[in-house]
């Protein structure tokens, strides 16, 4: 019968080859990874790819267009290899859209070994002209502060059969689902596969600090396409946006505080001073470390408050934040309390526990296989 010094090995070779594998997996590269084109009748493309891998390996497309494509090898071995694709459009595709054909790579398996196939997969994504009209956008807006213009870039993409020659754009800038500004375009045209860009910039401070929406509407031959985007404008701030508002009597209380940038930039040195406040009468105070604050980014500052000698009660909190070169005062309430209200939590199973029970599952299983793969030998030879 095996033994138990003998079920690790195995199980540990074991893993030892999945590893080796999943390594392999990743040994095996395709270039270019994409390619996007627009359908046009009867056009033809060439595309060289180049395939690398640690085994031999095959070459290959499937899926949408397949069937118009040649292959042609231009060089060969058993981890390298150069090939020239052709693909001839067809007269005619009724399917309009973008379709995705599969350019791919699959290993060879080691001769005598069972294992992990790597499998790497471009695409050559086609275009096909919706019937008649039809357009949809992108649009593109980025964050910024109050100092700077808001530049909005949409561009509209002509995916139908037929050409548009009177494309107009309708942008409204939204604040909490109200307009807060309009702009109109000219009428345009856009000819069939082809794109036009609206471009628009609102003047620094015209839209105040918040977060806003870009909406925008293209009119067309008795079509509609729409689209929108969030942006931010931002002030040189930082908002509290969570603390610790009750503490225990005559105890060293976990306390955290949270602050958040309404900066478009990165904020450094930020800290607070914090006091407990009674009638203007000072009882305890406590400061938090320095940060440095990412844009937009939210940063938890946790310590310990002891409350000895301050009664139960209604408290003020005074709160100073330092940032970069400003100090921002806040007032908030605190309460110290002779006990907190209990919070249910769900358990959590922590992730090396998983993988131990994991692990000892797989250990039982192979310790299972080869005792009873043992006792049957054994009674075959007492036959």
């Amino acid at each position: 019968m095996p033994s138990v010094k003998g079920c690790f090995f195995v199980f540990f070779l074991s893993l030892l080859f999945l590893l080796l594998s999943s390594l392999l997996v990743c040994a095996i590269g395709i270039s270019p990874a994409d390619v996007y084109i627009d359908f046009v009748p009867n056009q033809e493309f060439i595309i060289d790819y180049s395939i690398t891998s640690y085994r031999p390996f095959t070459f290959y497309v499937e899926g949408p267009f397949s069937e118009f494509t040649t292959i042609d090898t231009i060089s060969k071995s058993d981890s390298q290899g150069i090939y020239r694709l052709h693909l001839t459009l067809p007269d005619d595709y009724k399917t309009p859209g973008k379709h995705r054909m599969y350019v791919a790579g699959r290993e060879t398996p080691l001769g005598g070994t069972v294992g992990a196939v790597a499998v790497i997969r471009g695409f050559i994504e086609i275009d096909v002209p919706f019937p008649g009209y039809y357009a949809d956008m992108d649009i593109s807006v980025v964050d910024v502060n109050e100092d700077q213009p808001v530049y909005i870039s949409i561009t509209a993409h002509n995916r139908g059969k037929l050409n548009i020659s009177n494309a107009r754009l309708q942008l409204r800038i939204l604040a909490d689902d109200t307009t807060v500004k309009s702009l109109d375009s000219e009428t345009v045209a856009i000819d069939t596969n082809r794109d036009y860009t609206f471009s628009y910039s609102v003047p620094a401070r015209e839209l105040k600090p918040g977060s806003y929406k870009a909406y925008a509407v293209l009119s067309y031959e008795g079509g509609l396409a729409e689209k929108s985007a969030n942006f931010r404008v931002g002030t040189f701030d930082v908002a509290i946006v969570n603390y610790t508002d009750k503490m225990l009597v005559d105890y060293v209380n976990p306390f955290d505080i949270t602050v958040e940038s309404r900066w478009n930039n990165p904020i450094s040195t930020v800290y607070m001073d914090l006091s407990i406040v009674n009638n203007s009468k000072v009882l305890s105070t406590s400061k938090t470390p320095p940060f440095d604050l990412p844009p937009w980014q939210k940063q938890t500052s946790s310590f310990y408050w002891n409350t000895a000698g301050i009664p139960v009660g209604e408290y003020d909190l005074d709160i100073v934040i330092h940032y970069e070169q400003q100090v921002k005062n806040e007032k908030r309430k605190v309460f110290i309390v002779e006990s907190l209200p209990a919070e249910v939590e769900a358990p959590s199973i922590p992730m090396s526990t998983v993988l131990l029970l994991i692990i000892a599952l797989i250990i039982v299983a192979f310790n299972i296989y080869f005792i009873v793969t043992g006792r049957r030998k054994q009674k075959e030879e007492e036959k």
